[in-house]
């Protein structure tokens, strides 16, 4: 523990340092040179404490958003097909993942102030149950969970660390990431209700806040029915209801048909972007960590799949780094032979 806080220590101090000398102005001057395009992906905005999904607070949330802003043309992302070279300064799309409240509560008000517009993608199953997806129903679980070892839906037993930490809960997830999206939807709620947990501090939005977002001008875009794996899909019939069925729902509720896919976790295969395609769906969203190009973007008749940049850090100055791909071009220099 106290490596792990010395490192977080040192990460801090440098992006701190490197915040202040303006070195990012250099990985923007790249985006524009390459005529690129940063799409930030956020999931929670709250000062609520939380180990395994810690979300960005909401003061860190503002003071990101507002260099944004001013280094950035943040754009809705309906008009990514229209879209002119750069010229300045590049070109951003903020996006929202999941559905939880923390996001018509936190997020919004400031999103309003700052003019900058944003599209968040949920779960119509997840909003009709109120529930979060399952993994953070299990990070809610192992918080109450006193045994030694956790018996999995396969009959073995995990080993569960104390305290719980984030190598741990992520192997953990491997492990049931194998396990039938059914067989691990009915074990994690027989789970958090044997241990009686309550999901207070993880509420998801309702159908009336996803409304009122549409009335303020956000985008809503579907994120599957359930949250599922699409990578592992194989039967259309279901694929059908996490993508068309998700989408129709989604029209029934609010009135828009969403024009935007975000595939959970961005897994994705060959059948699932071909149902994406037919079912009306023009942007698909995956997790690349990388900056897409807007040149390929307006070259392109096809479905557009883009990559995005996960954003949710406490440190906002480093997230200003991730912002700008800073993590991708060095990986992409101490990655060559």
């Amino acid at each position: 523990m106290l490596n792990n806080n010395y490192s977080q220590i040192l990460r801090n101090l440098f992006f701190n340092i490197a915040y202040q000398t303006g070195t990012s102005k250099l990985f923007r001057w790249i985006l524009s040179k390459n005529n690129d395009l940063v799409i930030l992906t956020f999931h929670r905005v709250s000062d609520d404490i939380d180990q395994m999904w810690p979300p960005m607070p909401i003061s860190s949330f503002r003071s990101l958003m507002e260099k944004l802003v001013q280094e950035f043309r943040i754009i809705d992302i309906n008009d990514l097909t229209r879209l002119p070279a750069n010229s300045g300064s590049p070109y951003m799309v903020v996006t929202f993942d999941d559905g939880y409240s923390d996001f018509v509560e936190n997020a919004v008000p400031i999103l309003l102030d700052l003019g900058i517009p944003a599209c968040h993608s949920v779960c119509p199953s997840l909003i009709d149950r109120r529930r979060p997806p399952w993994t953070q129903i299990l990070s809610v679980c192992l918080n109450s969970f006193e045994q030694k070892y956790l018996k999995l839906p396969d009959g073995t037993n995990f080993k569960i660390s104390e305290p719980v930490n984030e190598k741990m809960f992520l192997a953990l997830c491997d492990r049931l990431y194998a396990v039938d999206d059914e067989v691990r939807s009915l074990w994690v709620d027989n789970l958090a209700e044997t241990l009686k947990v309550t999901f207070d501090l993880y509420s998801m939005m309702t159908w009336d806040d996803i409304r009122s977002c549409i009335r303020n001008g956000f985008s809503i875009g579907s994120h599957s029915y359930s949250h599922r794996n699409l990578s592992k899909v194989m039967e259309l019939e279901l694929l059908d209801t996490e993508i068309s069925f998700s989408r129709q729902r989604i029209l029934d509720e609010t009135g828009v048909a969403p024009s935007v896919f975000s595939f959970p976790s961005g897994l994705y295969s060959d059948n699932s972007l071909k149902v994406v395609k037919k079912s009306g769906y023009s942007i698909a969203l995956l997790c690349d960590e990388m900056p897409a190009n807007i040149s390929m973007i307006n070259n392109s008749n096809e479905l557009l799949c883009l990559p995005r940049i996960n954003i949710g850090r406490t440190n906002w100055k480093e997230e200003v780094f991730r912002s700008s791909a800073f993590h991708y071009r060095i990986n992409r220099i101490t990655n060559r032979n």
